[in-house]
């Protein structure tokens, strides 16, 4: 409380305003000192100095010389000084400023600052979290997530006020070993969680044995999918070098039956995920994207979490450790935390560990016609492909969620950003369209045609979760900070839909909070301003009621009074309704000063009168 009466926390419309309350002040002390030190005078009936106190310093110094040391010079000495000092108060005040100013926030749509938006913003952006400085990074993730998105200079943040419009979705075009998808067209068109998370790839050499994976332990149909598989060690690799949350893209039925499904590929060149999402450690993904298919854009938000733990060749996992690391990233659901099935996954993995080979479980379903989501628990030993010795073991779990957020007709469809020979989209990033996965295709025997475009337009990864090489639970994932990622995950992604529709949907439809510095001062200014006008009221009062009228008169009502108005009720007025001329008339060889066309004339002892 203490602090905040010294700091600036009271707004000013203009810096103008705050000057005239500091001048004001400053002439009100000012008043103060001259009515206090005309009291004075008074109680000495030190009248000539009371009469010099309207005097400049040159006519009170000649007065202190010729007076010497006595009551009256000692007076106008101090007033001199105290009434020099005061005229620094309006400094005084200023300098007090802690800091003068303060910035308030007000909403605006971002449409209206748009030629503020940076147009080399990166898309991707990295939320390291320490337990140390949560409090901070809570305070300023509108700022984090916002970063570098405005030129340098706009003091801006993202509300995660964003008018998202409908998600419009069709029925299914197939329902046959077909996993959960979001579909949006009659065609196929369709998006889905990378459905290959459930396949290694193709067939290993182990010792001049050409090893098949046993395929049969992956069920897709009816929009469902799972499986359940042990196998050798030499695929581990296969599934733990993969990179997670790939969203997976059926441009339609033709292209999805001939495996020619396209990818949301992290950007090896700027995306971090490109290598975080590969391998182990304990991290969280979020991202926005857009799929195009002619003048249709459908808008995404995706989040991927992976925990695991490791272990070196030789050394077990502990099984409390390896049941508390997969019940607590189940999340704060208890009734998938202590589901049975979880328990069973559980011992299965310990089971594979046992003997020695590797294991995976997942899941694959649609939470709703705009939702899929994909689970998966495993045990992977991964193998020195050049001996076949066992290099670590990994226990191994993540979680992917994909929802529709907006459908809109566009004016004109993307067109191709250079030919290709072979099917194939581009790919933009950040809203602009720079590669094409051509060189990647791989699918020949379709015709050469152009899919559309994705765009992945906003992408935050979060790490500092825990420590990828341990093999204790605690350690492989930090309780606190994946709390206070669950407590704040629909917060950032708020955050992250705005920063991803800023650049790659629609400006108009975000808000944003506009900072913008305005004047102000601080409680003690204020205070400071007040008391010098209350101290001139009360100095003010106190001479009108405690001295003569005359010492409360200036030189002029003083001389108005003893002269034209002396002996009549006038002359015991401070001040005149009507003020006489008084004028400096030119007379034989002198002036004579004349009040309402009276001279004034001094005569000495030895005169006439």
């Amino acid at each position: 409380m203490a602090n905040t009466f010294f700091q600036s926390t009271i707004p000013l419309s203009h810096n103008a305003v705050k000057s005239i309350i500091f001048r004001s002040a400053e002439l009100l002390m000012g008043i103060f000192i001259y009515k206090f030190f005309s009291l004075a005078a008074s109680r000495f009936r030190q009248f000539t100095s009371y009469l010099i106190f309207s005097e400049d310093w040159i006519q009170r110094c000649l007065f202190m010389f010729s007076r010497g040391f006595s009551g009256a010079t000692l007076v106008v000495l101090i007033f001199s000084i105290i009434n020099t000092a005061a005229s620094l108060y309006g400094t005084l005040l200023w300098a007090l400023d802690s800091p003068g100013y303060i910035y308030r926030t007000y909403n605006s749509s971002l449409a209206e600052h748009g030629y503020e938006l940076d147009p080399d913003a990166s898309y991707v952006f990295q939320l390291s979290l320490d337990p140390n400085t949560l409090n901070d990074t809570d305070k300023n993730l509108p700022k984090i997530v916002g970063g570098e998105l405005f030129k340098y200079g706009f003091n801006t943040s993202l509300t995660g006020d964003v008018k998202r419009g409908k998600p419009e979705t069709t029925e299914p075009t197939q329902h046959k070993d077909v996993g959960a998808r979001i579909w949006l067209d009659g065609e196929g068109f369709s998006v889905s969680a990378d459905t290959y998370a459930s396949w290694p790839g193709p067939a290993m050499e182990v010792d001049g044995q050409k090893l098949e994976f046993p395929d049969e332990c992956i069920r897709f149909d009816g929009g469902v999918a799972e499986w359940n598989c042990t196998y050798h060690n030499s695929f581990a690799a296969g599934f733990f070098e993969g990179n997670l949350g790939r969203p997976e893209v059926h441009f339609d039925d033709e292209s999805s039956n001939d495996y020619d499904s396209q990818y949301v590929r992290p950007n090896r060149i700027n995306n971090v995920w490109a290598i975080y999402g590969k391998g182990g450690g304990t991290a969280v993904m979020m991202q926005v994207f857009t799929v195009t298919k002619g003048k249709r854009r459908h808008t995404f938000a995706e989040t991927v979490f992976r925990a695991t733990m490791l272990t070196n060749p030789g050394v077990l996992f502990a099984r409390n450790e390896a049941n508390d690391l997969l019940r607590r990233a189940a999340g704060r659901n208890a009734t998938a935390r202590d589901s049975p099935q979880l328990g069973q996954i559980i011992e299965d993995i310990l089971r594979a560990q046992d003997e020695g080979v590797s294991y995976n479980f997942g899941t694959n379903w649609a939470d709703s016609e705009q939702t899929v989501i994909q689970n998966t628990w495993s045990y992977f030993r991964i193998l020195n492909p050049s001996n076949g010795d066992e290099i670590y073991s990994i226990v191994y779990t993540s979680s992917t969620n994909i929802t529709l957020l907006r459908s809109e007709d566009i004016e004109n469809p993307p067109a191709p950003l250079k030919p290709c020979d072979r099917p194939f989209m581009n790919e933009a990033f950040g809203g602009k369209v720079t590669q094409t996965n051509c060189a990647g295709a791989t699918v020949l025997k379709l015709n050469t045609r152009f899919y559309g475009t994705v765009d992945t337009a906003a992408v935050m990864v979060i790490s500092g979760l825990g420590y990828g090489r341990s093999n204790i639970s605690s350690e492989s994932m930090n309780q606190q900070l994946m709390e206070w990622v669950w407590d704040n995950t629909p917060r950032m992604m708020d955050l992250l839909v705005a920063r991803g529709f800023a650049v790659s949907v629609d400006p108009s439809l975000v808000g944003v909070a506009i900072e913008q510095m305005v004047v102000a001062v601080s409680g003690l200014q204020l205070f400071l301003s007040i008391f010098a006008g209350v101290l001139a009221l009360a100095a003010w009062a106190a001479l009108s009621y405690g001295a003569d009228d005359g010492w409360s008169k200036s030189l002029l009502a003083n001389l108005v009074h003893t002269t034209l108005y002396r002996g009549t009720a006038e002359s015991k007025r401070s001040y005149m309704g009507v003020t006489p001329n008084v004028d400096m008339v030119v007379h034989g060889e002198g002036n004579f000063l004349v009040v309402g066309e009276r001279p004034v004339v001094l005569h000495h002892k030895h005169d006439e009168i």
